[in-house]
């Protein structure tokens, strides 16, 4: 029998697996930006802010919620004032997540569900949303005659700026048709959408359509190929009518072998193998059973990922997600018949434990100064970005790619796919800076410089160090232009294979630019248009970008702009010459 605690566990992986509402790619990390205040270790505060439209008028009456990532805390609900303003009390020193939702409305960014910023304590939060979109229509038989309580779903195939739905996740909304066969589906972010009638839905109903096992009828009255798209703004309303087909479709069905006793079961997602756009579907092998079945499937390619949870003997905590085991990918195609037999085998995900080191300064001048707090610190570990594309399960990456550290500094990044990872380290201390990143073998391991390699099962381990000492400058070019970079380049040849000793900012329109937690030391200065390899601190440090470092030496050895940082130094109004491109 499930558990309560094994269906919340599953739902959730469900939505990981389907990609059932719309999701944002987790940003590459950049510099740590300057703390906003040194509270003690102890304070409590609060986080505010305000909730506006398109047009920068407020909006009373939000639903707002907060978070504490990575933690097993209550999230918190309000609502916004008359004025669009809300507050939340009593915080305690954390990375939060602060979201909105109204109905009809929607957050503008493209795929934006999962928030992509955190914030803390004495933070003030600005959220905009805009009016959701509209399709509607009628679904009729091959007679005209109007088809009641058939699911009809909106898919996004492209964002507002014509590019593919980022990561391989989507979104999507569903509902029935009414007894005038009338659907109506509102609250639909910007975007390219098709619509389909029928078929296996993406989400679990709970309930039994006489329509499941129908090949999905695309509109007007198609199979994929043939489907109509639909490109919505902000508050535009269409109509989409559907004249369904009533084909029939075809099956897949297997079984998950689970090694060991599982008291879980097991999920199996189902997406669409050639048009790589859209999931499809899921399923469950429920715990001491030996299949799964697909119904409704037209003609064509699919691939079929299954995952279990390991039993973890105890108690489900929301805040983390347990150990989980997935399959490799298998491609199935249909053609003009059912197909039975599949077996998927889920293999052990890898995991990182790891430690956040403290190093303080002994220098007069970085005394009594704010240390870094554990609880306002996030691990992230980034794959590179042609695996993120072509990720079979990008949602179970990104709610898995990072970790918070205890109060002693440790962590653990679980269900890691194998591959390669670079990991970061996202903090708020102005003193301190990013030393090194070692994983634990035999010669000592650089894994910011080299990235790590994992494979299935493996348990790697993984010491961060952060040194007290950081020094920052804020500066100003004479002749700003638009696409201006300032980098820092270590002077030293023995620090030239460190990539922690590099960095890059943009230049403001008035030409003002900054840097933050910069490692003591010297540098070379350079000035230039950026490109889009080098762009922000994150892509200049990538192992493939070693030849960039190099050319951008080189470009700086030739300027001859050097500059050294003192331990905790702050260097304001500092002057800078544009150089040649």
């Amino acid at each position: 029998m499930l558990t309560k605690q094994t269906i919340l566990l599953f739902a959730m992986i469900l939505v990981v697996a389907c990609g059932v509402c719309a999701f944002a790619q987790t940003p590459a990390a950049s510099p740590t930006p300057t703390p906003v205040a040194s509270p003690d270790d102890s304070t409590v505060g609060s986080i505010s802010g305000s909730i506006v439209n398109e047009g920068g008028q407020p909006l009373a009456g939000v639903q707002v919620l907060v978070r504490a990532r990575n933690s097993g805390m209550v999230p918190r609900s309000s609502t916004t004032d008359a004025e669009g303003n809300f507050h939340f009390n009593g915080l305690v020193p954390a990375l939060y997540f602060v979201t909105a939702s109204a109905p009809a409305y929607v957050t503008p960014e493209e795929n934006s569900n999962i928030p992509s910023r955190d914030y803390r304590i004495g933070d003030t939060a600005r959220i905009e949303l805009v009016r959701g979109g509209v399709i509607t229509g009628t679904v009729t038989n091959a007679a005209g005659e109007p088809l009641i309580g058939v699911p009809v779903r909106a898919i996004v195939v492209r964002d507002p700026k014509g590019q593919p739905p980022a990561m391989s996740t989507y979104y999507f909304r569903e509902r029935s048709t009414d007894d005038r066969g009338v659907y109506r589906i509102f609250g639909l972010a910007p975007g390219t959408y098709i619509v389909a009638a029928g078929g296996p839905g993406v989400n679990q109903r709970f309930q039994i359509s006489p329509y499941d096992s129908d090949a999905p009828t695309f509109a007007p009255a198609s199979t994929r190929d043939g489907a109509t798209e639909v490109t919505l703004r902000s508050g535009d309303e269409t109509t989409v009518d559907i004249r369904y087909r009533a084909d029939t479709g075809h099956s897949i069905k297997g079984s998950v072998k689970i090694s060991g006793t599982s008291e879980n079961g097991a999920s199996v997602a189902l997406s669409y193998g050639s048009a790589g756009f859209m999931p499809l579907t899921s399923s469950f092998q429920m715990p001491g059973g030996n299949s799964f079945s697909f119904a409704g499937l037209p003609d064509g390619d699919y691939v079929l990922v299954a995952q279990s949870m390991t039993s973890s003997g105890g108690s489900f905590s929301p805040s983390q997600i347990p150990d989980i085991t997935l399959s490799e990918p298998r491609r199935v195609t249909i053609k003009g018949a059912d197909v039975s037999g599949v077996e998927l085998v889920p293999q052990p995900l890898s995991s990182i434990n790891g430690h956040i080191a403290l190093e303080p300064s002994k220098v007069a001048e970085c005394q009594n100064k704010r240390r870094p707090l554990f609880t306002e610190t996030l691990v992230k570990v980034e794959a590179p970005e042609k695996d993120r594309q072509a990720d079979v399960m990008p949602l179970l990456r990104m709610i898995s790619g990072s970790a918070s550290p205890d109060a002693k500094g440790n962590f653990t990044v679980r269900n890691l796919m194998p591959g390669r990872y670079g990991p970061q380290l996202t903090f708020y201390a102005h003193y301190w800076y990013l030393d090194s990143v070692s994983v634990a073998a035999t010669p000592k391991f650089d894994a910011a410089a080299n990235w790590m390699t994992l494979k299935s099962g493996e348990r790697a381990q993984l010491t961060m160090t952060l040194a007290e000492g950081a020094a920052s400058i804020r500066g100003r070019m004479g002749e700003a232009a638009s696409g201006l970079g300032v980098y820092l380049l270590p002077a030293d040849r023995e620090k030239t294979a460190d990539v922690l000793r590099y960095f890059v900012t943009t230049v403001a329109g008035d030409g003002a630019f900054a840097f933050n937690n910069l490692p003591p030391g010297r540098y070379l200065v350079l000035s230039r248009t950026l490109d889009a390899d080098t762009n922000t601190t994150a892509k200049l440090r990538l192992p493939e970008s070693n030849e960039a470092r190099t050319r951008l030496r080189r470009a700086a050895e030739t300027q001859k702009t050097n500059l050294e940082l003192k331990p905790c130094q702050n260097l304001t109004d500092y002057e800078l010459k544009q150089s040649a491109p």
